[in-house]
């Protein structure tokens, strides 16, 4: 397989990755249990844990984005 192919292969899967990311978050988001556990039941270990990081992140800049906010 020649580099130029690796590299569109590549492009793909992390781009497949952002989306299964962003589509667990706008589920969760939403509320939307049944969906998001049949989401992240599709994902694989590798994807799963970027999920979690990704989530735990999130969760602490939006805690310091409110506490900005009642100062």
């Amino acid at each position: 397989m020649d580099q130029a192919l690796a590299d569109v292969l590549e492009a793909i899967g992390t781009a497949s990755r952002a989306l299964a990311v962003q589509s667990a978050a706008s589920m969760a988001c939403h509320g939307d249990r049944r969906r998001l556990a049949a989401c992240l039941d599709a994902m694989t270990p590798g994807q799963l844990t970027e999920v979690t990081v990704a989530a735990r992140l999130l969760s602490a800049e939006a805690e310091q984005a409110l506490a900005r906010r009642e100062r």
